[in-house]
């Protein structure tokens, strides 16, 4: 086939030899791509027939249809596409949680991005942060990337992505919507790419996250499903391929850590290989576009540096986890806290709050380690310490049905359960993230109070406001 293209047509042997080319190819794919006033080089032709083989083995010569006809587009104009066949170097942002980051690895450059950078020479822009699901980047994505800017060097906020990798099928998908959207938006060349791990330690094994593949699937990427070891994108379930998590093949446990719930190295070179499986059938264009933030977000965590930007001004202190190097602010059982954050905007936002969870027992949120609290914002002092005098006298009109539900709170004042949205992530050790009120533009005094003494104090891991997820419609808490 690659020698009929290269050729002169202007014999008649070459173009019946074309001919038959052409009747061949549809014979096997159902569809005729050939275009006779366009000269295809060996590499383009072997580009075409890679990516149509890719799309039949996985949609069928009839479904597949769309695709082809999207891939015929664009490998037929050189001059908007390329293939990583060619060489070329990608910018990938890998977003996840202590899976992407590395966690349990001995050494944390085993870890699938890091993989991707070092040993396939892609530049990866990592993202991943433990304990934490898509709700946190859904609506902190472009102050995340700001601050990489201000890391690293060798990230340039103009530089679209080329791959996005997503990876929260651990920690919960909420706001995965959201998610995509914002990063569409922004980069609407980008290819996804879902990598759905598991755990063998979790009864479930993991999240439910066919919105979040979906999702994948309808802005034309694709996914991986972790412990499949043939095509990359074919389908595999692990409920169904794994029968007994206690009791696993030895080729799936070589695959975790000690924890059974991590990948291992061996896993991560898994992950690794099979997304660049799915890279290289992919075709993409050498001058991508670059969207908007539509506002963008301001937000300010502390959870993997210890370093918060708001003010604390009474009954709260920075707490060290360390055996997983991991920060948050402790709020005083006796007092409540008092922080205050100075809103540099014009206009009023909606404010919410990153905080832990964990359960003992999943199901029963009375085995919750943290307790639940009421939250005030005020902006000027002398109006939150009066807030903070009511919540001590226990005048604060607080009606509950049980630590989930409330019927009636007081006006000025926000509940929150202090505990994961979904059961299923209960006993999980990560973050949740809920709206918690508005700021006005100027100085705000927040004040939290625990309306009960758990095992652990509340503990708050990060600040949230974000302008786009307005501007989009997302102005309640984030779900499914």
């Amino acid at each position: 086939v690659q020698k009929a293209i290269m050729r002169p047509r202007a014999t008649p042997s070459n173009i019946i030899l074309s001919i038959l080319c052409v009747v061949a190819l549809q014979e096997l794919f159902g569809y005729v791509f050939l275009e006779t006033d366009y000269d295809y080089d060996a590499q383009e032709a072997y580009q075409v027939s890679r990516s149509l083989r890719a799309v039949r083995r996985r949609y069928g010569s009839h479904a597949g249809r769309e695709r082809l006809r999207a891939r015929k587009a664009r490998l037929l104009h050189q001059d908007e596409t390329a293939s990583f066949a060619d060489g070329r170097q990608l910018n990938i942002l890998t977003l996840g949680g202590s899976v992407t980051w590395g966690a349990m690895l001995d050494n944390r450059s085993d870890a699938y991005p890091f993989r991707l950078r070092d040993h396939y020479g892609h530049k990866v822009t990592n993202l991943a942060l433990r304990g934490t699901g898509s709700g946190y980047p859904a609506q902190c994505i472009s102050t995340m990337l700001g601050g990489e800017s201000k890391k690293s060097p060798e990230y340039d906020p103009e530089v679209p992505f080329d791959v996005i990798i997503l990876e929260f099928s651990l920690n919960g998908t909420d706001g995965i919507q959201l998610l995509v959207q914002r990063l569409r938006e922004r980069f609407p060349d980008a290819f996804f790419i879902y990598v759905d791990v598991f755990s063998l330690s979790s009864p479930n094994g993991a999240v439910d996250s066919k919105v979040a593949r979906k999702l994948v699937l309808e802005n034309g990427g694709e996914i991986y499903n972790f412990g499949n070891t043939g095509v990359a994108n074919a389908h595999y379930n692990f409920r169904e391929e794994i029968e007994d998590h206690d009791n696993p093949t030895e080729e799936i446990r070589a695959m975790f850590g000690n924890d059974r719930h991590h990948p291992s190295a061996t896993g991560h070179d898994l992950i690794t290989s099979k997304v660049m499986e799915i890279i290289d059938q992919h075709d993409f264009p050498s001058k991508p576009r670059l969207g908007s933030w539509l506002g963008g977000d301001a937000c300010f965590s502390w959870y993997e540096d210890g370093e918060p930007t708001l003010k604390i001004i009474d009954g709260g202190k920075i707490h060290h986890y360390h055996s997983s190097h991991k920060w948050s602010i402790q709020v005083s059982y006796k007092d409540g806290a008092i922080i205050e954050y100075n809103h540099k905007s014009d206009k009023d936002a909606s404010f919410s709050l990153q905080y832990m969870t964990k359960s003992s027992v999943r199901g029963d949120p009375n085995s919750s380690k943290y307790p639940p609290v009421i939250i005030s914002i005020e902006q000027n002092f002398s109006d939150i310490e009066a807030r903070k005098t009511a919540a001590l006298l226990s005048e604060v009109e607080l009606n509950r049905e049980n630590v989930n539900k409330i019927n009636k709170i007081g006006e000025g004042w926000t509940y929150l359960s202090g505990l994961h949205r979904k059961p299923s992530m209960s006993t999980f050790h990560i973050t949740e993230v809920s709206r918690v009120g508005t700021l006005k533009p100027g100085r705000n005094f927040i004040y939290i109070y625990p309306v009960e003494e758990r095992i652990y104090p509340f503990r708050l891991t990060a600040t949230i406001i974000c302008e786009a997820c307005e501007r989009l419609g997302w102005v309640e808490d984030l779900s499914l």
